[in-house]
């Protein structure tokens, strides 16, 4: 960027000083990599160091000066003593109309992203500024911090002039090359792509574009690509557990490791490490299929009119869309405007009167009235739409959707118990057996449904959860409009009230949770008068070890420890229910800490381990549980889903267990 347009934008800018800071690192000592929470000034004062900042690595003494924008990475070692000044700041670009062109050449001319260094030819004026600015900062007190950010600004002034005079050129930084970093460094994290926008100070729409543009991916895509090859070193070079696995791989639970594992994989992570362990190099190992959650068929397409990210089929296995050249679409346009007006001169209308209701959002339009014709014939009415906060933000949707389809994978039970059958949904979804006989008509779109497939299906509505691809959700939603529900927040009965919002039933919603809590009330007493002070435990054996579960994730966890509020073992009561994991996983040896005097259990079989090397192992046998026949075999299907009828069919196998009824 040449500095007159540098100097341009600062012009039209809405500055924020957001901290100053004086700092000092002794001979040798090094400042930690610091990632910019905002712009920043970096002012040697004293000293000299290595400077980092992202991937360039610079010797600066004093009287340098440093500029980097929000997210990049800062690290310094010291030379010998060294003192600088960092100064924070925000700012947003406010342009006159006569000037916006100025604001249109793209997110990354944001020159308050770019990074430059130098040493100033006339170094006094700025650190003359820069003591007073953080002298008056210091003291806390409103108007004196208010005098601090008028000095900010005759520093920008004083160093804008000074790299005017020495012909300095901001240069922009390589925002794919920090995303990338912060991805490889944090993938252990629940990143999300408003996250890292935030971070790096761009818009989503914008980070998405670039990752297609030089990755040929989505972010979330590529992420995934990130922590698929993480598991899959640790499949092959370890003995951990899935459970630790899924957790240094950026995933909250084995299950959903797995799941996805399998998609990219072809195979579960059981029978990965069978396959691949002890192999010499990562590189030799099979490369994961980065395919979309929506596989598109290799011989359908359609065209979305202005779309700006066009999907090629063979490059990113995803939906197809072909862009309409204007010229077709005026030709398509001239033609419907042809049929129309011969239509009309066919009919013989005298006065046209359209009514528009404003009360529902929808229109009604009434038909002319001739001689046999007293009365206007209304023709189909416009849907009404409301308003719904999913778990990415608001989403127009339609008031009483009438085709949905069900992309959740086992919230499913949320839309039947409110008598709402969904034209379609995953074959995870149609696997509880406490739904049987309530799936009939529903069309199996399979395991990872193709694009052509649903719209085929002509939705009006579209649910899914959060952690739905990017790319995915973006076919999706030229579809229909998608609620995007926040996956594993909030209890069951919260999520079905959500479902209500979403249906315009959420009056049937709240009767499910009232009748719910009461039946409960009744129980409750019951089951305490057998259990006591006993404690319960709902365990789950896997290929090497095995698995507990808390109240959170199915398995009868919410109702045991949600609902009945049954005393867990202390170790699974800290690290289940009082922490936020959904599960842990524990080897055959800490059987007896984590082992209740009630066991629920089963097998639910979706990493093929043989459940028999614990059920016929000698330290299950010995377990008071077990020896006292209080042990209750979970159905391992049912038990996955916590929907309300799921959760109905639950608690009446719990209730049988403790009170024989």
């Amino acid at each position: 960027m040449k500095v007159n347009d540098h100097i341009a934008h600062w012009n039209h800018a809405s500055i924020k000083v957001l901290d100053i800071r004086f700092g000092t690192l002794e001979s040798g000592e090094e400042m930690p990599e610091y990632r910019l929470p905002a712009s920043a000034f970096i002012y040697i004062q004293q000293g000299c160091a290595q400077v980092q900042l992202d991937d360039k690595l610079q010797f600066m003494s004093r009287n340098y000066i440093l500029h980097g924008g929000r997210g990049a990475r800062l690290h310094i070692t010291a030379e010998e003593r060294f003192e600088y000044y960092l100064v924070l700041y925000k700012a947003v670009m406010m342009l006159p109309s006569s000037m916006k062109q100025l604001g249109q050449q793209g997110e990354m001319e944001n020159p308050f992203l770019y990074q430059y260094s130098f040493v100033p030819l006339y170094p006094l004026p700025l650190i003359e500024k820069l003591r007073h600015m953080y002298e008056e900062w210091m003291k806390m007190n409103p108007l004196d911090a208010f005098h601090a950010r008028t000095l900010f600004q005759q520093f920008v002034h004083e160093l804008l002039s000074q790299m005017q005079l020495q012909g300095i050129r901001p240069v922009h930084p390589d925002l794919m090359a920090q995303v990338l970093r912060y991805m490889n460094d944090h993938y252990m994290e629940p990143l999300t792509l408003e996250a890292m926008a935030e971070l790096f100070d761009c818009s989503v729409s914008y980070l998405t574009k670039l990752f297609k543009k030089r990755m040929n991916e989505s972010p979330i895509r590529y992420l995934t690509h990130i922590r698929m090859k993480r598991a899959a070193a640790y499949l092959t070079m370890t003995d951990i557990s899935l459970q630790h696995i899924a957790e240094l791989a950026g995933y909250p639970d084995a299950h959903t490791l797995s799941r996805t594992f399998k998609k990219s994989y072809g195979m579960t992570p059981t029978q990965f490490r069978t396959a691949y362990q002890g192999k010499e190099a990562v590189s030799k190992l099979p490369k994961p299929r980065m395919k979309s959650a929506l596989v598109a068929a290799d011989f359908r397409c359609y065209s979305v009119n202005d779309y700006e990210n066009d999907y090629q089929l063979g490059k990113r296995r995803g939906l197809s869309v072909n862009r309409v050249h204007k010229s077709t679409s005026m030709a398509a346009a001239t033609l419907l405007l042809c049929l129309t007006l011969l239509i009309s001169a066919c009919s013989t209308p005298s006065n046209s009167v359209n009514n528009q209701s404003g009360g529902n959002g929808s229109a009604t339009t009434g038909t002319t009235q001739g001689t046999n014709a007293e009365t206007p014939k209304p023709t189909e009415a416009v849907a009404a739409t409301k308003t719904y906060t999913d778990g990415k933000g608001k989403v127009t949707i339609p008031a009483d959707p009438k085709r949905i389809i069900d992309l959740t994978g086992s919230a499913i039970g949320n839309l039947l118990a409110l008598d709402i059958k969904p034209i379609a949904a995953t074959r995870e979804s149609l696997q509880s057996p406490f739904h049987a006989g309530k799936l009939d008509d529903i069309v199996d779109i399979g395991e990872e449904p193709s694009a052509e497939a649903i719209l085929d299906l002509n939705p009006d509505l579209i649910i899914a959860f959060d952690y739905i691809d990017e790319a995915d959700y973006e076919k999706l939603a030229r579809i229909a409009p998608v609620v995007r529900l926040k996956y594993g927040a909030g209890t069951p009965a919260e999520l079905l009230v959500e479902f209500g919002k979403i249906t315009g039933r959420e009056e049937l919603a709240q009767q499910w949770v009232e009748e719910w809590n009461a039946k409960i009330a009744e129980l409750k007493p019951k089951i305490e008068a057998v259990v006591g002070d006993k404690t319960v435990s709902i365990l789950q054996p896997y290929a090497k070890g095995i698995y507990a579960w808390g109240n959170k994730g199915g398995r009868g966890g919410e109702i045991i420890h949600g609902d009945l509020e049954l005393k867990a073992p202390k170790i699974i009561q800290d690290k289940l229910i009082d922490g936020s994991n959904f599960g842990a996983d524990f080897t055959l040896e800490l059987l007896p800490e984590y082992a209740g005097d009630y066991i629920f259990t089963s097998n639910w079989g979706w990493d093929d381990g043989d459940a028999n090397v614990v059920y016929e192992s000698k330290l299950w046998k010995s377990l008071p549980a077990v020896k006292d026949n209080r042990v209750f075999w979970i159905h391992e299907k049912g038990s996955y889903y916590n929907d309300p009828i799921s959760l109905e069919g639950q608690l009446d196998f719990i209730v049988k267990s403790f009170l024989g009824e």
